[in-house]
């Protein structure tokens, strides 16, 4: 099998949290609240020491009414790294103003500066997920599906948008491979890092780095061939596929 064809599959078989479905709005309430308290404690404990314990005394529940709801720590924290990436992806798409089609770079500074503000506000969950992705071979493939998924939305849209599907004589995807790595990283030095706790960057100033980042290789004339991003148009023909995914 393809690398590719490899990666397409992993991107189908993405782990699903064994999420408890309550059907009184006292039950729902409960389980934003264990929800809540997971992220919380995750987040302070890490995904290593973090106890059942603990998550039971934060959200005001003894040891058997949360074990009604999960049956171990990895539901609660599948199902916390769940919600956070569909919070991430949603963060990251473009909103009506900007489109990637008429002014690219706009469209790149807006979904990075969600993707890089959101995570932000989530740093220690995230540090945490880091974590349980180097003991855990299920979060190294949600970490995997979550890479790759953005991947696939830009790549789609770069191509439908632009027509660009090399750069530099190679497939796009290998470029937004690099950018994604890129970016995650950088959030991840700048936010999630215990060491950058007493002075984080401004998400503006991040955002704008890296947007600049992903411009020059995308539209570069060493790139995909375009100097400049596409001025632009007169009117738009609904929302493009970045916007839309």
């Amino acid at each position: 099998m393809s690398l590719f064809l490899k990666k397409q599959e992993m991107l189908k078989k993405a782990p699903e949290p064994n999420l408890p479905q309550p059907t009184t709005p006292k039950g729902r309430a409960t389980l934003a609240r264990i929800l809540a308290s997971g992220r919380e404690i995750f987040g302070e404990a890490g995904y290593v020491s973090m106890r059942m314990s603990d998550l039971a005394e934060r959200a005001h529940l003894s040891m058997g009414a949360l074990y009604r709801y999960f049956d171990n720590k990895d539901d609660v924290f599948l199902a916390i790294i769940h919600d956070i990436h569909n919070e991430l992806y949603a963060a990251s798409r473009p909103g009506e103003r900007q489109s990637f089609r008429d002014r690219p770079d706009e469209a790149i500074l807006e979904s990075n500066r969600g993707y890089l503000g959101h995570y932000r506000n989530h740093r220690k969950v995230m540090r945490a997920f880091i974590e349980a992705t180097m003991v855990d071979q299920r979060y190294d493939d949600m970490w995997w599906y979550m890479r790759e998924r953005h991947i696939v939305r830009v790549a789609t849209a770069l191509e439908r948008d632009h027509g660009i599907t090399e750069i530099n004589g190679m497939p796009a995807r290998v470029s937004l491979e690099a950018l994604a790595s890129m970016t995650e990283q950088s959030a991840y030095v700048w936010y999630a890092h215990p060491d950058t706790a007493a002075e984080m960057l401004p998400v503006d100033d991040a955002a704008r780095i890296v947007s600049e980042i992903w411009c020059c290789t995308l539209f570069s004339p060493r790139g995909a061939g375009r100097q400049d991003p596409p001025a632009r148009s007169e009117g738009r023909q609904g929302r493009t596929d970045m916007e839309r995914t």
